[in-house]
C-alpha cells in the first residue's frame, strides 16, 4: 500500500494501534491529513467508516499519545529547526 505524501505519520499512527486497514477510509472519507484534523473528527464520523468502539478507543489513545509527544517536542523542534534553517513539517 502505498501511502500519499504527508501521511506516513497517519500509516505509522494506525499501524501501532493495529488499525492500519482504516487508512485510506480515514485519509481519503474523513479527510484526515494532519494530527489537528481529529479535532473535527467524531465517533459517528468512524462508525461511519466501519470501526467499532474498541478500535476508536484505541485510536484516540493513539491520537492523545501523539499530541502529547508533540507538545513536549515543540519548543525543541522550534529551536532546532530555526538553527538549521528548514520548515518542520512534524505535529502539524
Amino acid at each position: 500500500m502505498q501511502s500519499e505524501e504527508g501521511t506516513e505519520w497517519l500509516m505509522e499512527l494506525l499501524t501501532e494501534v493495529q488499525l492500519q486497514q482504516y487508512f485510506m477510509r480515514i485519509r481519503d472519507e474523513l479527510n484526515v491529513t494532519r494530527l489537528s484534523h481529529f479535532d473535527y473528527v467524531k465517533n459517528e464520523d468512524l462508525e461511519k467508516i466501519g470501526m467499532g468502539r474498541p478500535g476508536q478507543r484505541r485510536l484516540w489513545e493513539a491520537v492523545k499519545r501523539r499530541r502529547a509527544m508533540c507538545k513536549r517536542k515543540s519548543w525543541m523542534s522550534k529551536v532546532w529547526c530555526a538553527s538549521r534553517n528548514e520548515k518542520c513539517l512534524d505535529c502539524r
